[in-house]
């Protein structure tokens, strides 16, 4: 029998798993608590006492097993498929509080065989808050994984503005070979995967050796940077009219100044068509989402119109609302929007949950959404964050359907044109494929048969190395949306 070893990304701020093995196969809150809503009383006793009360927070002198107590307690009030939570766990037999609360989820499977909660996780409070603000301690790369067991192959999809990767040279499209000495594309050993993995995802501040195809071994040590959610905005002329394009990888709260400015930008230079790159926006904050969508529409299609209805388990039944398509932002400033009644998508299976609802959303009000890509991550389904001991719990606690009472997407959304991610070009160059193709698409309404061109196999089918908090779709308790 083959063994088989699991890379873990730890990053320098929190511990999460990623799906990646040695051999065989491939592939905000603040802190206390601040999102109380839906638990009982009893529960919320059980609320901050910590086996290490941290100086200076509500923490109170607990246990480990008073953690437990009231990490079951809260999944049991708002987990949205509690009663199939097994009642046979014993949380003795789990080391930490955040190893118990893994397991308190659904054992179920949807009709294609994916477990139904694919969702559930924990982080330090410290990662959560610092990735909730957009500031990030890493390389800045985001990898892209076509095999994570040897013969590996991961490819570079995106690299942060200012960050240490971009500040090395380091592009979109190169293939990784070599980490700290060991063969990234060969080596199947325990010690090599160790070492890979630290050097990947360290644990510690400390520089690490990469070579990646066509360089030499380059030397990076992970920094603090400020991450754009909105990169790239232009206007490509056409002979149709000027259509608009910009890049958006990420719902948090810097986004809504960062899209209000950039369909500011495009309505004054009169874009008649849109083209956002969402391939690897895996979500976030609902609100934002709701805003983008207004923006994109305007008052005509969305006004009185529910954006998303969410409903969460039947002790909370309180809780369902009708989410709006809000027309203003946080601070009370009308949102400008262009009033378009179609727009283009570019997606792929990194394009997950809250972009998931700002296509069910659109399509809700019938708003044309062409999705140029591939099919979506499929995740239906959102959180509350909740914050308890230093660390920040994520139970999927509440489902969305459109104005039509649309929402079963599990396996996601099929693209309108199916195009692989080409990175051998940038994104926002229009001879790249997905971008090249929703051009075409939007002339013709076929889709285009040249835009599948010869591509080395190494570059189709990947997936996204990232973890389960840059794939949500949440409300925030501080924000009263």
């Amino acid at each position: 029998m083959k063994q088989t070893l699991v890379l873990k990304q730890t990053f320098l701020l929190a511990a999460i798993s990623a799906l990646l093995s040695a051999c065989g196969g491939g592939g905000g809150g603040s802190d206390g608590n601040s999102a109380n809503a839906g638990q009982n009383n009893s529960t919320i006793a059980l609320a901050n006492q910590c086996a290490a009360p941290r100086p200076g927070t509500v923490d109170r002198q607990g246990s480990a097993d008073t953690e437990k107590a009231y990490l079951k307690a809260f999944v049991n009030d708002t987990y949205l498929w509690y009663q199939d939570v097994p009642a046979n766990i014993n949380p003795a037999s789990y080391a930490t509080p955040q190893a118990y609360f893994d397991v308190l989820k659904t054992p179920k499977l949807t009709a294609s065989g994916k477990p139904v909660d694919q969702f559930h996780w924990s982080q330090t409070t410290a990662s959560w808050q610092a990735q909730s603000q957009g500031i990030a301690q890493d390389y800045g790369i985001q990898w892209a994984a076509q095999a994570s067991a040897p013969p590996r192959n991961w490819i570079v999809a995106e690299v942060a503005a200012g960050s240490p990767a971009d500040k090395a040279g380091i592009k979109r499209g190169d293939r990784l070979l070599a980490v700290d000495g060991v063969d990234f594309v060969n080596d199947a050993t325990s010690s090599g995967v160790a070492k890979i993995n630290e050097a990947l995802f360290p644990s510690v501040l400390a520089a690490h050796q990469l070579t990646f195809s066509g360089k030499t071994a380059i030397s990076l040590t992970p920094a603090t940077y400020s991450v754009a959610t909105v990169s790239k905005v232009k206007v490509i002329p056409t002979l149709t009219g000027n259509v608009g394009y910009f890049v958006f990888d990420q719902h948090i709260a810097q986004s809504e100044t960062e899209l209000l400015n950039a369909i500011s930008q495009l309505k004054a230079q009169s874009v008649t068509d849109l083209v956002i790159d969402l391939r690897y926006n895996g979500g976030g904050l609902l609100y934002v989402a709701s805003e983008l969508a207004y923006m994109i529409a305007g008052p005509g299609p969305t006004s009185a119109k529910v954006f998303e209805q969410l409903t969460y388990n039947d002790k909370l039944t309180y809780l369902n609302k009708q989410y709006p398509f809000y027309n203003t932002a946080v601070n009370g400033t009308s949102l400008p929007n262009l009033g378009l009644n179609k727009v283009t998508l570019l997606v792929s299976q990194g394009t997950a949950s809250a972009s998931e609802s700002l296509i069910n959303a659109l399509r809700g009000v019938d708003v044309t959404v062409n999705l140029i890509g591939n099919t979506t991550r499929g995740k239906p389904y959102g959180f509350v964050p909740q914050d308890n001991c230093g660390y920040t719990y994520f139970a999927i606690q509440f489902k969305g359907v459109n104005q039509k009472g649309f929402g079963d997407y599990p396996d996601g959304f099929a693209a309108t044109c199916a195009v692989a991610d080409d990175f051998t070009r940038q994104r926002g160059d229009t001879t790249e494929s997905m971008l090249s193709a929703a051009l075409s698409y939007r002339q013709t309404g076929v889709c285009p048969s040249n835009v599948a061109r010869a591509m080395p196999a190494a570059l189709t089918d990947f997936t996204l190395v990232r973890p389960l908090s840059k794939e949500m779709r949440l409300l925030s308790p501080s924000v009263a949306r």
